[in-house]
C-alpha cells in the first residue's frame, strides 16, 4: 500500500508505524486534519472515527468540529484495513487548551503545596497560611493610602521648562534656549505677516500678539519627587508574592485576589519600583516609622514563609500549554497520594518530602522522578511510574507476566501510578492518566487493562483494578478488573473505594 501523508503547515509528512510519537507528524488540536494517499472512496479508521476519502484520495477534517477527535490529545492510529495500523500522528495542545492548562496548573500547585507543607503531616516543611482574601483585607486600606500619598524623595530628573519659568542655573539648558529662540523667530515671522500692506485679516479684533505669548518649552534638569524608593518597592514585592500565592488557591477566590493584586501592581506608584541590592531587608529598615508600610510588611513576612513561595517546576511547566499531558499525570499522582493520606493516615518518614527539593534561592521545586515512592501505614506504598519487570527485579520485586498475545506483550511496564498494599493480603491498584477525548476513554481503559493487569507478587496475582483517569464528567464505569474514573482539575475526586 502507498504511504499516507499528512499536511503539517505547508509540508506533507508521512505517517509512521510504531514511532512512539518521536517521529510522527504533530498536529495542533485546533488545526484541520488533511490526509492523502488513499484510493478514491476508500474508508480509513482514524482513531474511533471512520472516514471516507474523496475523489482525489484525500480526507479533510476540522478537529474542533469532529466529535470523535475533539478534546483528544496524544497519539492517533490510522488504519486502512481491519487490525492493520498504517501509521500514526500526534494531536498536541495549543491555545484551545490554555484555560484548561491554567486550571490544571493551579490545581497541581494547590494540592502539591497542601501535601508537602502539611501542618500536621510528617513533612519537615510545615505551615499554614491565611487565605488570600484575609491577606488582601489586611493590606487593602494601607494600600489605598500609600497609592494616594506615597513616600518619595527629591531628586534631579528631566522635565519641561519654558525660558520665563527658569529659576535655577541647572534648569537653563541648551534645549530651553533653542526652544525659546525658535518661539521668538516664529513670533517675528507672524508679526511681519500681520503688518504687511496686503495682509489678510480674518478678524479685525484678533489679538495679533497671541503667537508672541506662546513660548515653546524645552528639556531641562528639574527637581522631581521620585517614588522609586525601597519602601514602595517593598509594597510592590508584597503584591507580586500575594498574586502568585493566590493563583495557587481554589477558584474563584484565589483568582479574584490574584487579579486585584496584579491590577494594583500595574498602577502608580508601584509599577516602576524594584527592590534595592539589599533586597527586602534593606527596604524593611526604612518602613519602621510609617504604620502604612509596616502593615504591608507584616503580610510580606507571612508570604516569605517557604510554603507560600511559588513552585519552580516541574520542568514541563515551562513548556506552558504544551506540557498539559505530562502535568495531568503529575496531578493524578498527587490526587492518589491525597486519597491515601485520608484513608491510611500520614505517610511514613520521609513522607511527602520526596516530592520537593529546596533550591538555593529558598524556594521549593516540585520534582517527581520516575520511581518516586511514598509509604503509608498498613504497609501501603504508592509509586509514580515504577518499573516492573518480568524478572521481578524492579519496584517492590513485583513481577510482570507478559501477555499471551505477542502483539501487546511487554517484558517491563511503567504505569503512571501504582498503589500496593502488602499486608495482610497483597493487593494493588493501577491508575493511568489519560488526557483524551470522551470517545477514547473506554478504548484506553481496555487497552491499559491488557497492559498492566498481569502483575504478581511471590507468584500470586495482585492487581485488583486498572483504572483510566480522565478529565470528563459522566464517564465512570467499572467493569470486571478495570474501568475509568473522572479526575477533573478544580473538582473533588473520591478514590476511597478504589484503593486496596
Amino acid at each position: 500500500m502507498d504511504t499516507l501523508e499528512m499536511l503539517i503547515g505547508r509540508v506533507w509528512l508521512p505517517l509512521r508505524r510504531d514511532s512512539g510519537g518521536s517521529q510522527c507528524p504533530q498536529l495542533p488540536e485546533s488545526s484541520t486534519l488533511v490526509l492523502r494517499g488513499l484510493n478514491s472512496g476508500e474508508t480509513a479508521l482514524i482513531g474511533p472515527l471512520e472516514a471516507t476519502a474523496d475523489a482525489h484520495g484525500c480526507i479533510e477534517l476540522r478537529l474542533s468540529q469532529t466529535e470523535e477527535l475533539f478534546g483528544h490529545l496524544g497519539l492517533v492510529e490510522v488504519c486502512r484495513g481491519p487490525g492493520e495500523t498504517t501509521g500514526e500522528f500526534e494531536i498536541v495542545p495549543d491555545k484551545m487548551s490554555e484555560e484548561s492548562y491554567q486550571t490544571l496548573r493551579s490545581a497541581l500547585e494547590h494540592i502539591w503545596s497542601g501535601l508537602i507543607f502539611d501542618p500536621v503531616g510528617v513533612s519537615r516543611l510545615r505551615g499554614k497560611l491565611p487565605s488570600p482574601a484575609d491577606l488582601w483585607q489586611a493590606i487593602e486600606k494601607p494600600l489605598r493610602e500609600i497609592a494616594a500619598e506615597p513616600r518619595s524623595i527629591l531628586s534631579r530628573g528631566e522635565g519641561i521648562k519654558r525660558l520665563e519659568s527658569v529659576r535655577r542655573p541647572s534648569e537653563l539648558t541648551a534645549s530651553v534656549l533653542r526652544a525659546s529662540a525658535a518661539s521668538a523667530q516664529m513670533a517675528a515671522v507672524s508679526h511681519s505677516h500681520q503688518t504687511a500692506p496686503h495682509a489678510y485679516k480674518s478678524d479685525p479684533h484678533q489679538d495679533t500678539s497671541r503667537v508672541e505669548q506662546v513660548a515653546r518649552p524645552g528639556r531641562a534638569g528639574v527637581i522631581i519627587r521620585n517614588v522609586d524608593i525601597p519602601e514602595n518597592a517593598l509594597v510592590a514585592e508584597t503584591l507580586r508574592r500575594l498574586a502568585s500565592y493566590a493563583r495557587r488557591q481554589p477558584e474563584p477566590e484565589g483568582l479574584e485576589i490574584a487579579t486585584r493584586a496584579s491590577r494594583a501592581l500595574r498602577s502608580h506608584p508601584f509599577v516602576s519600583c524594584r527592590l534595592p541590592r539589599g533586597g527586602v531587608e534593606a527596604a524593611r529598615i526604612r518602613t519602621l516609622h510609617d504604620p502604612r508600610y509596616r502593615q504591608v510588611d507584616k503580610v510580606l513576612r507571612l508570604l516569605d514563609r517557604p510554603e507560600a513561595h511559588a513552585t519552580e517546576g516541574p520542568g514541563e511547566a515551562r513548556l506552558g500549554v504544551k506540557g498539559l499531558i505530562r502535568l495531568y499525570e503529575y496531578w493524578v499522582f498527587l490526587q492518589v497520594l491525597d486519597a491515601c493520606r485520608q484513608k491510611y493516615g500520614s505517610p511514613i518518614d520521609p513522607g511527602f518530602d520526596v516530592l520537593g527539593r529546596r533550591t538555593r534561592t529558598g524556594t521549593t521545586s516540585l520534582e517527581i522522578p520516575s520511581g518516586a515512592t511514598v509509604s503509608f501505614p498498613s504497609d501501603v506504598h504508592v509509586a509514580f511510574e515504577p518499573q516492573i519487570t518480568s524478572s521481578g527485579r524492579g519496584w517492590q520485586q513485583l513481577e510482570n507476566v507478559p501477555h499471551p498475545d505477542r502483539g501487546i506483550a511487554q517484558n517491563f511496564i511503567n504505569p503512571d501510578v501504582v498503589v500496593l498494599r502488602r499486608s495482610p493480603v497483597p493487593a494493588a491498584v493501577v491508575f493511568d492518566a489519560k488526557y483524551v477525548g470522551r470517545h477514547w476513554v473506554e478504548f484506553e481503559a481496555a487497552k491499559i487493562h491488557a497492559r498492566y493487569s498481569r502483575v504478581r507478587s511471590q507468584g500470586k496475582p495482585v492487581v485488583r483494578h486498572v483504572v483510566a483517569a480522565h478529565p470528563h464528567d459522566g464517564i465512570d464505569y467499572m467493569w470486571a478488573g478495570y474501568g475509568s474514573v473522572p479526575m477533573i482539575p478544580g473538582k473533588p475526586t473520591d478514590l476511597s473505594e478504589l484503593l486496596p
